[in-house]
């Protein structure tokens, strides 16, 4: 895929100081005036990759991948040493992602435009969500305006949401950043919880 975004010749090597502002600088404008409230900042990447190197992760799933920030970041950090799939139902942002990944040369990350409610990824060890059900809610700060935004579309789709996170296999972890949308996950307990960034960071383990 010929890269489109970047040609500011800027390059990253692990050990380097990375920030918010020096990722979204990669971003098209309008994705950059998302970026405090969309995408995973710098610190909760760092957070999560701390907590996944001592927790025998093989393969994460980011639920709602976005611009693909979360994925590509943690791979670096991981020195590409996990399988990392982002899944995202906007083409656009798919595209994103993809040329971030051409530039930021990471070899074990995948997009994939899919609706995770309706196409559950199942069997990895490891989930990610920011708040993923936040674009069917009538708040600021949404993407685009292409998605239902109702009480009860959240309502539905967090019910959905709910019955495909017991898909999951028993003692994998789901992280959260922000919520998954609701405050009691039947089938998890909670096993980490913090404020990181103006938000709440938990970790769950499937029981």
């Amino acid at each position: 895929m010929r890269n489109q975004f970047f040609s500011k010749g800027k390059k990253f090597s692990v050990g380097d100081p990375m920030t918010d502002a020096l990722w979204d600088s990669f971003l098209p404008q309008n994705f950059q005036t998302l970026s405090p409230f969309q995408w995973t900042p710098i610190s909760v990447i760092e957070r999560t990759w701390n907590f996944l190197s001592h927790d025998g992760v093989t393969s994460l799933v980011d639920l709602g991948s976005g611009v693909g920030k979360f994925c590509i970041y943690l791979s670096l950090l991981s020195h590409h040493s996990i399988d990392i799939l982002g899944l995202e139902d906007r083409e656009e942002l798919v595209n994103v992602s993809e040329s971030l990944k051409e530039h930021w040369e990471v070899t074990k990350v995948q997009f994939r435009k899919v609706n995770f409610l309706n196409q559950f990824p199942k069997g990895h060890s490891h989930y990610y969500c920011f708040n993923p059900l936040y674009e069917t809610m009538k708040g600021s700060h949404s993407i685009d305006s292409n998605k239902i935004k109702s009480a009860s579309q959240f309502l539905k789709d967090l019910q959905i949401l709910k019955q495909n996170l017991l898909l999951m296999k028993p003692k994998s972890k789901l992280i959260t950043f922000h919520g998954f949308g609701g405050n009691f996950l039947p089938g998890f307990r909670i096993i980490l919880k913090e404020e990181i960034s103006g938000g709440e960071y938990l970790i769950w383990e499937r029981e």
